[in-house]
């Protein structure tokens, strides 16, 4: 649900309420503000849509498939990615390409939850995102430990709604209503005070984290959170190198949102499904990740966060080596690109093949839940690790995966 902000102004309850479920609130469990170190992090850009592989990081320049896209060289020797990304390909001795991953959905809601949760979407069994995983193994913080810029993001299913998404759409609001309660703190007080006798009367659950949650926003306010949100803090030039787009200025929130300590951030970028016009829409997408995706590449490993966070890039699904009619390309989950790098990841290679036509994988193929297992391992969290649900069955962190060798 959208909050308008003068709404939000109002001064009602329910406006109040409704403005901190939308931004996430609930999920900060604990009052006090600790700090995570050593703990790795995680960046991921999700390519909304599905990209495509042909156009991106497995380019198939004079084959019939492959369009009129051509390959450049990149840092790496003898590693090729798409004309389209020259700012990466100056970078890709940080980054490792994967070629060989394979899915099994090809339809975009049941693509998006096999790969934010590594598990086939079974409504009556929902699994936890990525993230909430994250959240779940981090040391609770006042401070959001997942976080999304751009969509709502996946839940946190039977890990419970304190480890869902801190989701921002506009960071500058988000920042504009956290001033608003820095500045009516005694609204916030006189509302748990109100609530007390009531609470005392009623002591169930809802009542309860209603109070958690006044609670928790009021302290949230004072942290390094909110001060991550205001960008104009960044010196002009800092901004400047990741371009003037949103897609640009998330990605350089995504770096102050690490540095105040939040473990998980992705970004989302809509677009991707390209049945028709394939070659230009790609381009622009492309554009648009290029200069902001270097930027922050960048500017991990001048602070000394690239060692420390797990940067990946994916989406739904690759796109059909087989151009159509529109002069699209539709949805091929049996080749679903994906892109890694930092957090111990090694950096410079590619994983797999396809065939010269792209048309199939070349040799060995990896799943799903081999990527999460890897994702998995370089944050620190056992790929084997057991949860209990909230109806007492086990469920562990991953659907039977194994961390890719290649890249650790």
């Amino acid at each position: 649900m959208m909050i308008q902000r003068r709404r939000f102004l109002g001064s009602s309850a329910a406006g109040f309420f409704a403005w901190a479920w939308r931004f996430g609130c609930p999920r900060l469990v604990q009052a006090a503000i600790s700090r995570s170190p050593g703990l790795r992090r995680c960046i991921v850009l999700w390519m909304d849509g599905g990209p495509s592989q042909m156009e991106t990081f497995d380019p198939k320049p004079g084959t019939e498939t492959g369009g009129p896209v051509q390959s450049i060289a990149t840092s790496v020797p003898g590693l090729h990615i798409s004309e389209f990304l020259p700012q990466i390909a100056r970078r890709m001795h940080h980054l490792s390409v994967i070629r060989n991953l394979t899915s099994t959905e090809g339809e975009h809601q049941r693509a998006q939850h096999l790969m934010h949760t590594g598990y086939p979407r079974i409504d009556s069994f929902p699994r936890p995102s990525l993230g909430s995983i994250v959240s779940y193994e981090t040391p609770p913080s006042a401070i959001p430990r997942y976080v999304t810029l751009g969509s709502r993001g996946f839940g946190p299913a039977f890990l419970g709604p304190e480890h869902g998404p801190f989701s921002i759409g506009d960071p500058d609001e988000a920042r504009d209503m956290l001033s608003v309660l820095r500045q009516r703190r005694e609204r916030l007080q006189f509302l748990q005070e109100l609530s007390r006798p009531f609470a005392t009367r009623h002591p169930d659950a809802a009542v309860q984290r209603r109070r958690a949650m006044i609670g928790q926003i009021e302290q949230l306010v004072d942290t390094p959170f909110s001060r991550a949100l205001d960008l104009q803090r960044e010196p002009a030039s800092s901004r400047q190198r990741y371009g003037d787009s949103e897609f640009g200025r998330f990605c350089l929130l995504a770096r102050r949102l690490l540095e105040a300590d939040v473990r998980f951030v992705e970004i989302q970028l809509g677009g991707w499904d390209t049945h028709s016009g394939n070659f230009s829409a790609t381009r622009r997408l492309c554009e648009t990740i290029d200069l902001p995706w270097a930027a922050l590449l960048d500017d991990l490993d001048e602070r000394g966060l690239l060692d420390d966070t797990v940067l990946l890039w994916m989406g739904e699904f690759g796109r059909t080596p087989v151009i159509n009619a529109a002069a699209g390309r539709d949805h091929f989950p049996a080749v679903t690109p994906a892109v890694i790098g930092g957090g111990g990841v090694r950096g410079g290679q590619v994983v797999g093949a396809t065939t010269r036509d792209g048309r199939a994988i070349d040799g060995d193929s990896l799943t799903v839940p081999d990527l999460f297992a890897t994702v998995l391992q370089r944050l620190d969290i056992e790929p084997d690790t057991e949860f209990t649900t909230s109806f007492g069955s086990p469920a562990p962190a991953t659907d039977g995966g194994t961390p890719i060798a290649a890249l650790l």
